[in-house]
C-alpha cells in the first residue's frame, strides 16, 4: 500500500488525467442514467383474475375460485394463496417462494394449471399476471369537460394513440373508457302497427349481423385459374345506415319493413359499473405505463408537452388534470441530492477556510464531486437507476465524502509545517494514517452491508440504499489515498511554522477563532480528557452503563415503526350506501362530499378524483371492493415547500 501511494504521487500527469476522466465520464453518465420511481424488481406475486358476468359472489366462489385454488395446490414454489370473490369477478393472489422458484417459471406453472381448470361456460378466460415494479404507472392524464360522453371518448381515443407513440411509453390503461355500442330503441306503437314483435326485430338483426363460412369450392382445371376458392358470406354491420336498412319482413311485391321504420337507431356507450369524476367533472383517465428502461422524468415531460400541444386542437370546454405524477417525487429527491452536494461543497470550503488556506480547502472539497461522479459511472454501467430508493443512499452518504480527505490533508500539511517538502509530506502523511482512515470508513461500510442481504420484497428494494453508500465511500477512500496526495504534492505550498507573537493583537477572523480555540476551548477539552484518563475505569463503566441503558430503552421504551409518520400527500374518503343503491343515486350522494373537498385552499389542494362503484388503493389491490354501493374520493395535496 505504501508503494502504491508513492507511485501515484510520482505520476502527477496520470493522476490529473484520471481525475479529469472521472469528472467528464461521470457527468456524461449522470446525464444518461435512467431515472425512475422504483428499481426494477419482481414481487414474486402472480394474480389470477376471472370475469364471470352476471354471477353472484357465492356462485363465483363455488364455480371459479375454489376449483382454481384446488388445482393451484400442485404448483411448486407456492408460498401463500389468498382469494377474493365478488359479484362477477374472482381474484386469486399467489405469492411465490423465491428460494424454490423464479417469477418466470412460477407464472408459467400457474398458467398451465389455470388453462386446465374446468370453468363455467359464462366465465371468460382467466388473466394470469405477474406483479412487477415496472408496471407501476408514472402519471394519469384525466380528461373532462362540458362535452358529451361520446365526444369525450373520441377525444380520449385520439389522445391515447398519440401518447402511445411517445418514446418510452409501454401502454395505456383506461379508466372509465367505455366501449361504443349501437342501440336499437323499438317503438311499441309502430311494432303494433306493422304487427311485429320484439322477437321479429331481434331475429332480423342477429340473422344479418354475422359472417358465415361456406367452405371450399373446387374449380375445374379447365377454367382459368383453377384450384380452390374459400367462400364466406360477410354480413356484419359497419354503420348505422346498414342497421336501419335491415329488412324485418317483405312481401311478394318487394315492399319491406325495415328496422329504421319501427325503431330509433343510435350510437351509445356500454353500461358502466364505475363512474369517474375529476375535480367534480365527469372524466376519462389515461394511465401511462413506461417501458422498463425508459426515463420516468423524460416520459412524463414528453406526455405533458404532447397533451398541451394537442388539447387546444381537440375542441373547447375540455380540461386536463395530471394525477399521480410520480416523476415529482424523483425531481424532489434529485433536488435534495444536488442541494446537499452544493451545500456540502460550500460548507466544506467555509469551515476548512477557517483552519486552512482556500487552496487546501478546495483540494479537499474536490473529493465530493469525484466520489459522487465515480459512483454514477458504476451505476450507469451496471444498469442501476436513480430512483426513490437509491437516491436515499446517495443523500445519506453526501455528508461523509470528505471525512477521510480532511484527515489526510491535515496530516500532510502538518508535516510540511515541520519542514518537509510537499512530495515527501504528501507520501508520508498518507502512509502514516491510511490504516486508521481505512478502518474508520470500513466500519461505516460494514454497518450498511447487511442491508444488501435482506430477504423478501422489502430486501429487493432497500438493497440499493447500501449500494450508493458503499460505492461512494470506497471511491472517497481511493481518492483520499491516491488522487489527493498527488494534488497536495503539486498544489500545496506551506512554509515552515514560525513562532507566533502571541502579544500581537488579532485582527482577522481566523486569528480570533484560533485564539478562542487555544485559550478557551482547548484548555477545557484538555482538562476533561485528563480527568477521564485518570479515572479510566470509571469512564469505561459509565460508557457500558450508557450502552446497556440505551439497549434497554430501545427494547422496552421505543416502538418499532417500519416507516415513520410523515405528512401525507394524498388520502382517501371512502363511502358506502345500502346494497342495491344505483350508480345514479351514488353520483348524487357524492356531490356534497366533493363540495367539501373543493373548499380546501388552492395552496393545499391539487386534484381530487371520485370513483363511484369501486374502492381500491391501486389497480393491483387484492382487497378491491366493487359494487354500485361503494365509492371513494382520492384527494391529492400540494407538497409543502422543501418536502422530501
Amino acid at each position: 500500500m505504501n508503494r502504491l501511494i508513492a507511485f501515484f504521487v510520482e505520476k502527477k500527469i496520470f493522476v490529473d488525467l484520471l481525475s479529469v476522466f472521472v469528472l467528464v465520464v461521470g457527468l456524461v453518465s449522470m446525464a444518461l442514467i435512467q431515472r425512475e420511481v422504483f428499481p426494477n424488481v419482481t414481487f414474486d406475486v402472480v394474480t389470477i383474475t376471472t370475469i364471470v358476468p352476471g354471477s353472484s359472489a357465492e356462485e363465483v366462489e363455488k364455480l371459479v375460485t375454489n376449483p382454481i385454488e384446488q388445482d393451484l395446490q400442485e404448483v411448486d414454489g407456492r408460498k401463500k394463496l389468498t382469494s377474493k370473490s365478488v359479484e362477477g369477478r374472482s381474484i386469486i393472489v399467489c405469492q411465490l417462494d423465491p428460494d424454490q422458484t423464479d417469477e418466470v417459471k412460477g407464472k408459467q406453472d400457474i398458467q398451465d394449471v389455470v388453462d386446465r381448470a374446468s370453468l363455467p361456460e359464462a366465465a371468460q378466460d382467466p388473466l394470469v399476471v405477474s406483479i412487477k415494479s415496472t408496471q407501476t404507472p408514472i402519471i394519469q392524464v384525466s380528461l373532462g369537460g362540458d362535452v358529451s360522453d361520446l365526444e369525450l371518448r373520441k377525444i380520449s381515443r385520439e389522445l391515447e394513440k398519440k401518447i402511445e407513440a411517445v418514446p418510452g411509453v409501454a401502454r395505456i390503461v383506461h379508466t372509465n373508457l367505455r366501449d361504443k355500442e349501437v342501440h336499437v330503441e323499438a317503438d311499441p306503437a309502430k311494432l303494433q302497427k306493422y304487427r311485429l314483435s320484439l322477437d321479429d326485430l331481434i331475429r332480423s338483426l342477429s340473422g344479418q349481423n354475422q359472417t358465415i363460412s361456406a367452405g371450399v369450392i373446387e374449380i375445374s382445371e379447365a377454367n382459368p385459374g383453377g384450384g380452390e376458392r374459400i367462400v364466406r358470406t360477410v354480413g356484419e354491420f359497419k354503420s348505422l345506415e346498414e342497421v336501419k336498412n335491415t329488412v324485418i319482413r317483405a312481401n311478394e311485391t318487394a315492399r319491406s319493413i325495415r328496422v329504421g321504420d319501427v325503431a330509433n337507431v343510435l350510437y351509445a356507450l356500454e353500461r358502466t359499473a364505475v363512474n369517474n369524476r375529476t375535480n367534480g367533472v365527469p372524466s376519462q383517465g389515461l394511465t401511462v405505463l413506461k417501458k422498463a428502461k425508459a426515463d420516468a422524468i423524460t416520459v412524463v415531460d414528453s406526455v405533458k408537452k404532447l397533451v398541451e400541444e394537442h388539447l387546444p386542437k381537440m375542441g373547447t370546454g375540455l380540461s386536463v388534470a395530471y394525477v399521480n405524477d410520480f416523476s415529482s417525487y424523483i425531481r424532489r429527491r434529485l433536488g435534495v441530492l444536488s442541494g446537499n452536494l452544493m451545500l456540502g461543497l460550500f460548507l466544506v470550503l467555509l469551515i476548512l477556510g477557517f483552519t486552512m488556506r482556500f487552496s487546501i480547502a478546495f483540494i479537499v472539497a474536490l473529493g465530493i464531486p469525484f466520489s459522487f461522479l465515480a459512483t454514477m459511472i458504476v451505476f450507469y454501467n451496471q444498469g442501476y437507476s436513480l430512483n426513490l430508493i437509491s437516491l436515499i443512499g446517495l443523500i445519506i452518504v453526501s455528508g461523509m465524502l470528505v471525512d477521510d480527505a480532511i484527515v489526510v490533508t491535515d496530516n500532510a500539511v502538518r508535516l510540511m509545517e515541520e519542514g518537509k517538502d510537499p512530495k515527501t509530506a504528501a507520501i508520508e502523511g498518507t502512509q502514516q494514517i491510511w490504516p486508521a482512515v481505512s478502518a474508520s470508513v470500513l466500519t461505516t461500510i460494514v454497518a450498511f452491508l447487511p442491508l444488501m442481504f435482506m430477504s423478501g420484497i422489502f430486501g429487493k428494494f432497500v438493497r440499493e440504499i447500501p449500494l450508493g453508500v458503499i460505492f461512494a465511500l470506497l471511491f472517497s477512500l481511493g481518492e483520499a489515498f491516491f488522487i489527493l496526495p498527488a494534488h497536495i504534492a503539486s498544489w500545496v505550498k506551506v512554509k515552515k511554522e514560525q513562532p507566533r507573537d502571541r502579544d500581537k493583537p488579532a485582527n482577522t477572523a481566523l486569528t480570533k477563532l484560533s485564539k478562542f480555540w487555544e485559550q478557551r476551548l482547548l484548555p477545557i477539552y484538555t482538562r476533561t480528557m485528563k480527568t477521564m484518563v485518570i479515572h479510566r475505569y470509571l469512564t469505561a463503566a459509565g460508557a457500558i452503563v450508557v450502552f446497556i441503558s440505551s439497549l434497554a430503552l430501545a427494547k422496552f421504551g421505543m416502538q418499532f415503526v417500519l416507516f415513520p409518520a410523515d405528512g401525507a400527500e394524498n388520502f382517501f374518503i371512502r363511502f358506502e350506501a345500502p346494497s342495491g343503491t344505483s350508480l345514479e343515486q351514488m353520483n348524487k350522494y357524492v356531490v356534497p362530499l366533493e363540495k367539501i373537498v373543493a373548499q380546501l385552499p388552492k395552496e393545499i389542494l391539487k386534484d381530487y378524483v371520485t370513483n363511484v362503484g369501486i374502492q381500491q388503493n391501486d389497480p393491483n389491490d387484492a382487497a378491491t371492493r366493487r359494487g354500485t354501493e361503494f365509492g371513494q374520493i382520492s384527494v391529492y395535496l400540494q407538497p409543502p415547500p422543501g418536502y422530501f
